[in-house]
């Protein structure tokens, strides 16, 4: 009986809600043709602000109808969760009042009522007007939804604690994000210090051996230079020495032929080259010449001509390929 009494009353609600409900819905289409004729009678740039203006209501009006849609369907299974409720309770109420009446024709008091049976009579009824009430209450949170210009319901405080906590999570995990970046970044700016200590080395190695070859090169060409030098010194002194040979196979007939004056110059050109004792030289032969003029002791003569530039070592005229040698040790 109390389903049908609400069902009863949600279509008498309904049928009232009709009429002005369509007649709302004929104003907003009236008026929206009136503004598409507008639109349509307007420039194109007026048109097309307008088509924007129109755009962005369009969107408010989805974001709402979706807001509103939500609302609607937390009240619409909260209505179908009291709906059952209240079949349990009537069909509840039903088995209690059966009971009653087959207690009160048990009895035989038909007249008499136990103070049970009215506690919950007064209970149902109770039951009946907040049922009644909280409906009424929630025909007219749809209707405040379904006005256009009326504002926006505020939303339930589940859908708000569910955004709430959503949001909660969405910051715990940009947290986590920011930590693990955080880590990578610190990771990150290790390998690039080690990287530039590892170029910094690699620079002062490169220094270093750049300074090595520019030293090595250097001694190359001042040892090539000295090379070159000495080669021009041999060239030189490669024709001296094929003419002192000469000079010195011309001097040696003269010697033989008993000749005294070119031997005294000899000697004299020998004492000029080594100066206050001997001439050293490999193979370097002396002679014993006996004393002329009254003279009783031996004059040595050398008998190379030759001298190294570097360490003025004397060598014979015999002894030139040994000197080539010689120079070319000597001057490394």
């Amino acid at each position: 009986m109390g389903l049908t009494r609400l069902s009863d009353r949600e279509d008498w609600l309904i049928l009232l809600y009709l009429p002005h409900e369509i007649e709302r819905l004929s104003e907003q289409l009236e008026e929206k043709e009136r503004e598409t004729q507008q639109l349509m009678n307007q420039p194109e740039c007026e048109r097309e602000r307008e088509v924007a203006l129109l755009r962005r209501s369009v969107e408010e009006k989805e974001r709402a109808r979706a807001a509103s849609d939500i609302l609607c369907r937390s009240l619409a299974d909260e209505t179908h969760q009291l709906r059952r409720t209240l079949a349990a309770t009537a069909h509840m109420c039903q088995h209690l009042a059966k009971c009653l009446d087959e207690r009160q024709r048990a009895q035989g008091d038909a007249g008499e009522r136990s103070p049970e049976v009215e506690d919950l009579n007064a209970k149902w009824q109770r039951y009946d007007a907040s049922r009644d009430e909280y409906v009424r209450g929630l025909h007219a949170q749809l209707q405040g939804l379904q006005a256009p210009h009326e504002p926006e319901t505020p939303s339930p405080p589940e859908l708000m604690r569910k955004e709430i906590s959503r949001l909660n999570r969405q910051l715990e995990e940009k947290i986590n994000d920011c930590a693990e970046v955080k880590q990578e970044l610190a990771a990150a700016r290790r390998v690039r210090d080690a990287a530039l200590e590892r170029v910094q080395m690699l620079e002062q190695q490169i220094l270093a051996y750049k300074d090595d070859f520019t030293s090595e090169r250097a001694d190359r060409e001042r040892a090539q230079s000295r090379i070159e030098e000495l080669e021009e010194q041999l060239a030189s002194l490669q024709p001296r020495a094929s003419w002192r040979q000469d000079s010195r196979e011309t001097g040696s007939c003269w010697i033989h032929a008993g000749s005294k004056t070119p031997r005294r110059l000899d000697a004299g050109a020998s004492e000029l080259a080594a100066p206050g004792g001997r001439r050293p030289g490999t193979g370097s032969q002396r002679r014993g010449l006996p004393a002329e003029h009254g003279h009783p002791g031996a004059n040595q003569r050398g008998q190379g001509d030759l001298q190294c530039p570097h360490c003025l070592q004397c060598f014979s005229d015999e002894q030139g390929d040994e000197l080539f040698r010689h120079v070319a040790e000597c001057c490394q």
